[in-house]
């Protein structure tokens, strides 16, 4: 198995990508620790694995909650060998020149702070293991521009820089971390975006070569392999997962 007896926290996997992810973890072997603001949802996807996940409430904009789930985590496990920092928001789509400072700030408050304070502690426990393998769930919109969404932009274009900052701090420490860059994907975080602006779908739709969306079992198959043993020579990438959307 792909990644068997690996012990992996994936925050945000109550639904979408990160739901679809810790199903594939588990099928591959792996212990998987779901948070996710959403409890109802994050237990829903628990019960569906089965004995192999667990629920740990954590609102990762919270440094404290961070710090305690990582404890927790190692309180049981002893370690932690994985991670995809998958919780993220898009905010209310507009141009910038409506776009409030309270909806910039909770969108950088998750894509990017959130990510931050994961990265930090969950660092701080491979440091002292020796090992590990970080994902950061950025997103096609931190390579392109995406109009109506700046802030969602902006905290996707950081996370490219925060990703390959840890990367390269890290090199000599045994700990990988790379990001998925994920396409229009069909996930209820899209379908938020999409109903919040007429005509948006046919939009993104055009321009997607393959003409539909991609499925978080897609980007999910990605995620486990930069995660696991096979990518060993694989750190402060950036992997695209999209049908060729960015590079045209």
């Amino acid at each position: 198995m792909l990644l068997a007896e690996k012990v992996c926290l994936i925050p945000g996997g109550g639904s979408g990508i990160g739901e679809a992810t810790a199903k594939l973890f588990a099928s591959e072997g792996a212990f998987v620790i779901i948070t996710d603001v959403d409890e109802k949802a994050a237990n829903g996807v628990v019960s569906e694995i089965g004995p192999k996940a667990k629920f740990i409430n954590c609102d990762v904009t919270q440094e404290k909650q961070v710090h305690d789930t990582i404890k927790k985590i190692v309180e049981i496990y002893d370690r932690l060998d994985c991670a995809v920092n998958n919780a993220g928001i898009t905010g209310t789509p507009s141009n910038i020149e409506h776009t409030t400072l309270e909806n910039l700030s909770n969108v950088i408050a998750v894509n990017l702070t959130g990510v931050f304070l994961c990265l930090k502690h969950e660092i701080t426990q491979m440091i002292k293991q020796g090992s590990g393998s970080i994902v950061n769930v950025s997103s096609g919109a931190g390579l392109i521009a995406v109009p109506s969404m700046a802030a969602y932009c902006a905290s996707k274009h950081a996370l490219l820089g925060l990703t390959k900052t840890a990367a390269t701090e890290n090199l000599l420490r045994g700990i990988r971390v790379n990001s998925v860059l994920p396409g229009s994907t069909k996930t209820p975080l899209l379908d938020q975006a999409l109903n919040m602006s007429e005509g948006m779908e046919e939009i993104i739709l055009n321009s997607i070569p393959s003409g539909k969306f991609g499925t978080p079992q897609e980007v999910a198959e990605g995620i486990a392999w930069l995660c696991s043993d096979r990518a060993s020579f694989v750190s402060g990438a950036s992997l695209a997962i999209d049908y060729g959307t960015v590079s045209r």
